[in-house]
Protein backbone atom coordinates (compact mmCIF):
# COMPACT_ATOMS: atom_id res chain seq x y z
CA UNK A 1 0.00 0.00 0.00
CA UNK A 2 0.95 3.74 -0.34
CA UNK A 3 0.00 6.55 1.61
CA UNK A 4 0.31 10.26 1.27
CA UNK A 5 -0.24 11.78 4.62
CA UNK A 6 0.30 15.48 3.51
CA UNK A 7 -2.12 16.91 0.68
CA UNK A 8 -4.02 19.80 0.73
CA UNK A 9 -5.62 19.30 -2.23
CA UNK A 10 -6.57 23.03 -4.56
CA UNK A 11 -4.59 25.98 -2.69
CA UNK A 12 -8.46 26.91 -1.05
CA UNK A 13 -12.25 25.17 -1.78
CA UNK A 14 -13.39 28.82 -2.31
CA UNK A 15 -14.28 29.68 -6.16
CA UNK A 16 -11.71 32.43 -6.08
CA UNK A 17 -8.85 29.61 -5.94
CA UNK A 18 -10.67 27.10 -7.71
CA UNK A 19 -11.08 29.40 -10.89
CA UNK A 20 -7.71 30.11 -10.12
CA UNK A 21 -6.11 26.66 -10.70
CA UNK A 22 -8.51 25.66 -13.21
CA UNK A 23 -11.05 23.09 -11.17
CA UNK A 24 -14.08 25.40 -10.63
CA UNK A 25 -17.07 23.42 -11.42
CA UNK A 26 -15.08 19.91 -11.54
CA UNK A 27 -16.44 17.08 -9.18
CA UNK A 28 -13.53 17.79 -6.23
CA UNK A 29 -13.90 14.42 -4.90
CA UNK A 30 -13.72 12.95 -8.34
CA UNK A 31 -10.45 14.27 -9.45
CA UNK A 32 -8.93 13.93 -6.11
CA UNK A 33 -9.59 10.02 -6.39
CA UNK A 34 -8.26 10.18 -10.05
CA UNK A 35 -4.85 11.69 -9.06
CA UNK A 36 -4.51 9.24 -6.49
CA UNK A 37 -5.45 6.41 -8.64
CA UNK A 38 -2.99 7.41 -11.11
CA UNK A 39 0.29 7.24 -8.78
CA UNK A 40 -1.44 4.30 -7.05
CA UNK A 41 -2.24 5.79 -3.75
CA UNK A 42 -4.68 3.93 -1.64
CA UNK A 43 -4.24 6.49 1.34
CA UNK A 44 -4.33 10.04 0.77
CA UNK A 45 -4.61 12.52 4.05
CA UNK A 46 -7.23 15.54 2.97
CA UNK A 47 -5.19 18.21 5.06
CA UNK A 48 -7.26 20.92 6.11
CA UNK A 49 -5.24 24.32 7.09
CA UNK A 50 -7.34 27.64 8.48
CA UNK A 51 -7.01 29.77 11.54
CA UNK A 52 -10.53 28.85 12.20
CA UNK A 53 -12.12 24.96 10.97
CA UNK A 54 -15.76 25.42 11.61
CA UNK A 55 -17.19 21.60 11.36
CA UNK A 56 -18.61 21.19 7.54
CA UNK A 57 -17.68 24.31 6.32
CA UNK A 58 -15.38 24.87 3.16
CA UNK A 59 -12.62 24.98 5.48
CA UNK A 60 -13.38 21.99 6.76
CA UNK A 61 -12.17 20.31 3.38
CA UNK A 62 -12.86 16.55 4.47
CA UNK A 63 -16.25 17.12 5.17
CA UNK A 64 -16.95 19.61 2.51
CA UNK A 65 -15.38 16.71 0.13
CA UNK A 66 -17.69 14.29 1.88
CA UNK A 67 -21.47 16.57 2.45
CA UNK A 68 -20.63 18.56 -1.33
CA UNK A 69 -19.42 16.48 -3.53
CA UNK A 70 -19.61 12.53 -2.67
CA UNK A 71 -23.67 12.57 -4.06
CA UNK A 72 -22.76 14.08 -7.26
CA UNK A 73 -19.56 12.20 -7.86
CA UNK A 74 -20.62 10.22 -11.66
CA UNK A 75 -21.47 7.01 -12.27
CA UNK A 76 -18.58 4.38 -12.04
CA UNK A 77 -17.12 5.59 -8.79
CA UNK A 78 -18.76 4.72 -5.06
CA UNK A 79 -18.55 6.40 -1.47
CA UNK A 80 -18.44 4.86 1.50
CA UNK A 81 -17.37 6.08 5.16
CA UNK A 82 -15.29 4.58 8.00
CA UNK A 83 -16.73 6.64 10.86
CA UNK A 84 -16.31 10.38 10.85
CA UNK A 85 -13.07 10.77 9.60
CA UNK A 86 -12.30 8.12 6.94
CA UNK A 87 -14.19 8.47 3.52
CA UNK A 88 -13.82 5.44 0.74
CA UNK A 89 -13.82 6.19 -2.66
CA UNK A 90 -13.87 2.83 -4.97
CA UNK A 91 -13.82 3.01 -9.05
CA UNK A 92 -13.71 -0.22 -11.47
CA UNK A 93 -10.93 -2.21 -9.28
CA UNK A 94 -9.44 0.39 -7.11
CA UNK A 95 -10.28 1.55 -3.31
CA UNK A 96 -8.83 4.96 -1.73
CA UNK A 97 -9.06 5.65 1.74
CA UNK A 98 -9.10 9.27 2.35
CA UNK A 99 -8.44 10.33 5.94
CA UNK A 100 -9.17 13.77 7.53
CA UNK A 101 -6.15 15.93 8.54
CA UNK A 102 -5.19 19.10 9.58
CA UNK A 103 -2.35 21.40 9.63
CA UNK A 104 -2.35 22.63 12.95
CA UNK A 105 -1.33 26.40 13.34
CA UNK A 106 0.59 27.12 16.92
CA UNK A 107 1.08 30.77 17.96
CA UNK A 108 -1.63 33.47 18.87
CA UNK A 109 -4.74 34.39 16.22
CA UNK A 110 -3.25 36.71 14.23
CA UNK A 111 0.59 36.39 13.71
CA UNK A 112 1.47 36.45 9.85
CA UNK A 113 1.80 33.48 7.75
CA UNK A 114 5.52 33.31 6.12
CA UNK A 115 7.02 35.48 8.83
CA UNK A 116 8.47 33.23 10.79
CA UNK A 117 5.97 33.65 14.16
CA UNK A 118 3.47 30.43 13.87
CA UNK A 119 5.03 26.91 14.01
CA UNK A 120 2.96 23.95 12.34
CA UNK A 121 1.73 20.75 13.60
CA UNK A 122 0.56 18.13 11.03
CA UNK A 123 -2.37 15.95 12.65
CA UNK A 124 -3.83 12.60 10.74
CA UNK A 125 -7.26 11.87 11.96
CA UNK A 126 -9.06 15.15 12.02
CA UNK A 127 -9.10 18.72 11.37
CA UNK A 128 -10.54 19.60 14.56
CA UNK A 129 -7.22 20.42 16.83
CA UNK A 130 -7.82 23.53 18.52
CA UNK A 131 -5.54 26.11 16.73
CA UNK A 132 -3.01 29.17 18.52
CA UNK A 133 -1.86 27.35 21.19
CA UNK A 134 1.35 26.67 22.49
CA UNK A 135 3.51 24.05 19.88
CA UNK A 136 4.18 22.38 23.35
CA UNK A 137 1.16 22.63 24.69
CA UNK A 138 -0.58 21.54 21.32
CA UNK A 139 1.82 18.19 20.50
CA UNK A 140 1.06 17.13 23.82
CA UNK A 141 -2.91 17.67 23.25
CA UNK A 142 -2.48 15.51 20.27
CA UNK A 143 -0.17 12.32 22.21
CA UNK A 144 -3.36 11.94 24.62
CA UNK A 145 -6.04 11.66 21.83
CA UNK A 146 -6.29 7.88 20.59
CA UNK A 147 -6.84 7.53 16.83
CA UNK A 148 -4.93 9.92 15.50
CA UNK A 149 -1.63 10.38 14.72
CA UNK A 150 0.83 14.08 15.31
CA UNK A 151 3.92 15.06 13.28
CA UNK A 152 6.56 17.97 12.91
CA UNK A 153 5.43 19.91 9.37
CA UNK A 154 8.33 20.41 7.63
CA UNK A 155 10.13 20.26 10.41
CA UNK A 156 13.57 22.37 10.27
CA UNK A 157 11.22 25.28 7.56
CA UNK A 158 11.23 27.58 10.15
CA UNK A 159 10.04 30.21 8.07
CA UNK A 160 7.50 28.40 6.45
CA UNK A 161 5.75 27.18 9.94
CA UNK A 162 8.31 24.60 10.81
CA UNK A 163 9.13 24.50 14.39
CA UNK A 164 12.97 23.92 14.00
CA UNK A 165 15.74 21.88 16.23
CA UNK A 166 15.47 23.15 19.51
CA UNK A 167 11.40 22.04 19.79
CA UNK A 168 11.87 19.29 17.47
CA UNK A 169 14.55 17.81 20.51
CA UNK A 170 12.25 18.86 23.16
CA UNK A 171 8.79 17.61 22.13
CA UNK A 172 9.76 14.23 20.21
CA UNK A 173 8.77 11.73 22.70
CA UNK A 174 5.33 12.94 21.78
CA UNK A 175 5.54 12.74 18.22
CA UNK A 176 4.66 9.99 16.18
CA UNK A 177 6.82 11.06 12.98
CA UNK A 178 9.11 13.85 11.95
CA UNK A 179 7.78 14.79 8.48
CA UNK A 180 11.45 14.12 6.99
CA UNK A 181 10.76 14.85 3.22
CA UNK A 182 8.18 17.70 2.11
CA UNK A 183 8.01 17.84 -1.78
CA UNK A 184 7.49 21.56 -1.77
CA UNK A 185 10.85 22.04 -0.41
CA UNK A 186 12.11 22.15 -4.20
CA UNK A 187 15.59 24.35 -4.45
CA UNK A 188 18.79 23.26 -4.14
CA UNK A 189 20.78 26.18 -3.76
CA UNK A 190 22.74 27.28 -0.42
CA UNK A 191 20.89 28.36 2.80
CA UNK A 192 22.39 32.06 2.27
CA UNK A 193 20.40 32.78 -1.03
CA UNK A 194 17.38 35.18 -0.49
CA UNK A 195 14.12 33.78 -0.28
CA UNK A 196 15.11 30.90 -1.86
CA UNK A 197 17.49 29.26 0.53
CA UNK A 198 14.53 29.26 3.13
CA UNK A 199 12.68 25.96 0.89
CA UNK A 200 15.79 24.42 0.13
CA UNK A 201 16.33 20.80 -0.08
CA UNK A 202 18.69 20.72 2.19
CA UNK A 203 16.36 21.05 4.78
CA UNK A 204 15.16 18.11 4.21
CA UNK A 205 18.57 15.96 4.61
CA UNK A 206 18.95 17.68 7.99
CA UNK A 207 15.26 16.54 9.32
CA UNK A 208 15.70 12.71 8.12
CA UNK A 209 19.47 13.03 10.01
CA UNK A 210 17.52 14.70 13.14
CA UNK A 211 14.99 12.14 13.09
CA UNK A 212 17.53 9.04 12.56
CA UNK A 213 19.04 10.70 15.64
CA UNK A 214 16.38 11.07 17.83
CA UNK A 215 14.80 7.84 17.49
CA UNK A 216 11.58 9.09 15.75
CA UNK A 217 10.34 7.90 12.19
CA UNK A 218 9.99 10.18 9.35
CA UNK A 219 8.06 10.35 6.62
CA UNK A 220 8.26 11.72 3.12
CA UNK A 221 4.86 13.20 1.73
CA UNK A 222 3.69 15.47 -0.86
CA UNK A 223 1.92 18.63 0.80
CA UNK A 224 0.20 18.87 -2.58
CA UNK A 225 -1.39 22.26 -3.37
CA UNK A 226 -2.39 21.01 -6.74
CA UNK A 227 -4.64 18.16 -7.06
CA UNK A 228 -2.34 16.67 -10.03
CA UNK A 229 0.33 16.50 -7.35
CA UNK A 230 -1.05 14.16 -4.42
CA UNK A 231 1.61 11.60 -4.09
CA UNK A 232 4.17 12.91 -5.49
CA UNK A 233 6.35 11.47 -2.38
CA UNK A 234 4.82 8.71 -0.11
CA UNK A 235 5.73 5.40 2.31
CA UNK A 236 5.22 2.28 1.01
CA UNK A 237 3.91 -0.51 3.11
CA UNK A 238 2.63 -4.40 3.19
CA UNK A 239 -0.85 -4.37 3.26
CA UNK A 240 -1.04 -7.29 5.52
CA UNK A 241 -0.26 -4.61 8.24
CA UNK A 242 -3.24 -2.28 7.79
CA UNK A 243 -7.10 -3.27 9.44
CA UNK A 244 -9.37 -1.70 8.02
CA UNK A 245 -12.50 -3.14 9.51
CA UNK A 246 -13.17 0.68 11.04
CA UNK A 247 -11.82 4.04 10.91
CA UNK A 248 -10.21 3.91 14.24
CA UNK A 249 -8.34 0.29 13.30
CA UNK A 250 -7.11 1.93 10.07
CA UNK A 251 -5.64 5.04 12.08
CA UNK A 252 -4.37 2.67 14.67
CA UNK A 253 -2.85 0.21 12.45
CA UNK A 254 -1.19 3.10 10.34
CA UNK A 255 -0.01 4.13 13.10
CA UNK A 256 1.83 0.81 14.14
CA UNK A 257 3.52 0.97 10.78
CA UNK A 258 4.95 4.28 11.19
CA UNK A 259 5.55 3.54 14.65
CA UNK A 260 8.00 0.65 13.91
CA UNK A 261 9.23 1.75 11.10
CA UNK A 262 7.95 -1.05 8.63
CA UNK A 263 7.55 1.12 5.70
CA UNK A 264 9.93 2.83 2.66
CA UNK A 265 9.90 6.18 1.88
CA UNK A 266 9.96 7.41 -1.97
CA UNK A 267 10.89 11.04 -1.76
CA UNK A 268 10.43 13.45 -5.24
CA UNK A 269 10.26 16.73 -5.51
CA UNK A 270 7.84 19.40 -6.99
CA UNK A 271 9.48 20.70 -10.38
CA UNK A 272 10.35 24.23 -10.21
CA UNK A 273 7.60 25.82 -12.69
CA UNK A 274 4.84 23.97 -11.38
CA UNK A 275 6.19 24.80 -7.95
CA UNK A 276 6.54 28.51 -9.19
CA UNK A 277 2.90 28.77 -10.75
CA UNK A 278 0.93 27.57 -7.62
CA UNK A 279 2.85 29.64 -5.15
CA UNK A 280 2.82 33.06 -7.28
CA UNK A 281 -1.11 32.12 -7.31
CA UNK A 282 -1.10 32.01 -3.85
CA UNK A 283 0.60 34.95 -2.89
CA UNK A 284 -1.13 37.00 -5.56
CA UNK A 285 -4.34 35.85 -3.85
CA UNK A 286 -3.21 36.94 -0.11
CA UNK A 287 -2.22 40.77 -1.01
CA UNK A 288 -5.53 40.47 -2.69
CA UNK A 289 -7.35 39.28 0.86
CA UNK A 290 -8.56 36.14 -0.85
CA UNK A 291 -7.43 34.03 2.22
Amino acid sequence: MKADLHMHGPIGFQDYWLKKQGYLGKNLLKEIADSCYERDLDICAITSEEDEIPKGSLHDRFNWLKDKYANDIPQGYETDTLGDNVLIVTHENKKLYLVNGQTVRTGKAGDQLFKGNTMDYLVIGTNQIPNHESIDDTVKRVSEIPDILGGAEHALCTAHGGMGREKVEALFPYMDFIEGHNSQLIWPVPSFVPKFGDYRRGLNKEAQTLADELGVSWIATSDAHRIQDAGLSYIEFNSEYIDADTGDDLLNSLSGVIALGEFENHCHYQDMVSWAKWVSKLMIGLKLGKV
